[in-house]
């Protein structure tokens, strides 16, 4: 990102300076300052917005620090806010007031309840000084009973890694294998020895390759199997663990107010990223954050090192509650048999109320396309450009602006984030 960007965001805004509009109230430290423009974009914030939180810069050669939109799952664990957050006094209340005016972190007089909105625009000029640390995050016990689904044909050394996943934590999952037409001696023998295991069920269906319909059948089979079961586990076959202990973080982050689905922290064989959320819109349709990076990349504000929220994450690896399974009815397999039905899944899941996470905390490996190498063939390629064109027709997602990812970024790079000058400011937004 190169330096000063944020002097010429102030040049391209709506200039003029003052204090905070009536109405508003901030925590702002002596030493920090608003931008040009800021007190004019405040005072036209949407009506239903309670709270602002702003952009901000650590001075005025700075680079500007971007900001997703309200992440109160990320805020548990680091105050990416900071002191660019702005009050509607009439939200805020009395005692919200008397609080901000004697120092409390702004973030912490944010709630969930809240209405908060995101300015993308450094209107605050921080002056020296850091910001205390955010508090203890609470404790959440794991939501409850598991049950993983596999999808697999043959390819029995991987299914054996990903069993060695699942069966390295402490508390493994119930266990659904649906099997795509194997012919594998190999992997049938594996069958035959994973039948016999308390648990386990390996449903064999040959019928055309369809990742959605085997992990719609999956889930169908664990929660009959299993009615005490609270979340299903989707796993490739092709995911193996680095170490124990991934699972648990998944589930705790799941038990999280109004969290649905939980995705986790790819990694290529080499370490680097493969996948660390899903960014919607990328290439007219969906990419994976930080695809490439650096395994230790922080990411936007820092939020790899604790969970956070995202429009969407990848099946791979996706902890789903029961109840965001069943109020988005599953995966769509007659739309995405085999590309973006979970980006699909977890936006519509998300317009039934259910929130998606990463849990960066869960680090896997991802042997990605091992198990389904194949040659070019023109029906498979317009097989899935048609799933390209029907998440834009369903989605949008040819001008949707993801509401975790700042407008700045230019999308075009995914292994980093790339500042991108614009014609306009882009709007408040939710």
């Amino acid at each position: 990102m190169k330096t000063g960007c944020a002097a010429a965001i102030w040049r391209a805004g709506p200039g003029g300076d003052g204090p905070a509009p009536p109405g508003w109230a901030h925590g702002l430290r002596a030493g920090d300052s608003l931008a040009p423009g800021a007190s004019r974009l405040l005072a036209v914030a949407p009506p239903e917005a309670g709270a602002v939180i702003a952009d901000d810069a650590a001075g005025e050669d700075a680079a500007p620090r971007f900001k997703p939109c309200f992440d109160p799952l990320l805020l548990e664990r680091i105050d990416y806010a900071g002191r660019a957050v702005f009050f509607r006094e009439r939200a805020l209340g009395p005692e919200g007031a008397a609080a901000l005016a004697a120092g409390a972190r702004p973030a912490s007089l944010l709630s969930r309840d809240m209405r908060v909105a995101h300015l993308p625009y450094p209107a605050v000029i921080l002056g020296p000084g850091e910001e205390g640390p955010a508090p203890p995050p609470p404790a959440r016990p794991p939501i409850g009973p598991v049950a993983a689904i596999v999808p697999n044909r043959n390819s029995p050394a991987l299914l054996r890694a990903a069993l060695a996943a699942l069966d390295g934590e402490p508390e493994p999952p119930a266990l659904v294998i649906v099997d795509n037409g194997s012919d594998d001696a190999e992997t049938l023998a594996l069958y035959a020895a994973l039948s016999r295991r308390e648990r386990t069920i390996v449903e064999r269906r040959p019928a055309p390759f369809n990742f959605a319909a085997m992990v719609n059948r999956g889930a169908e089979l664990a929660l009959s199997a299993w009615p005490e079961t609270r979340a299903l586990l989707l796993l490739n076959n092709d995911i193996s663990a680095p170490a124990p202990g991934w699972l648990r973080p998944m589930e705790e982050t799941l038990a999280a107010p109004g969290i649905g689905i939980v995705g986790s922290k790819l990694l290529f064989p080499d370490r680097t990223i493969q996948h660390a959320g899903v960014i919607v819109g990328h290439g007219g349709v969906a990419g994976h954050e930080l695809k490439g990076a650096a395994e230790n990349a922080p990411g936007l504000c820092g939020r790899m090192a604790a969970p956070h929220l995202r429009e969407a994450v990848t099946a791979a690896a996706m902890l789903v509650r029961r109840e965001a399974w069943e109020a988005a009815s599953g995966f769509d397999a007659r739309a995405f048999p085999v590309a973006f039905n979970d980006v699909d899944f977890c936006l519509r899941a998300g317009a039934a109320g259910w929130e998606t996470a990463l849990d960066p905390r869960a680090v896997l490996i991802h042997h990605e396309g091992a198990s389904r190498r194949r040659a070019f063939s023109l029906p498979y390629f317009l097989a899935r450009q048609r799933e390209r064109a029907m998440l834009r027709l369903r989605h949008g997602t040819l001008w949707r602006r993801d509401r975790f990812e700042s407008p700045w970024r230019d999308l075009s790079r995914l292994d980093e984030f790339v500042f991108k000058d614009r014609s306009r400011l882009p709007p408040i937004r939710f």
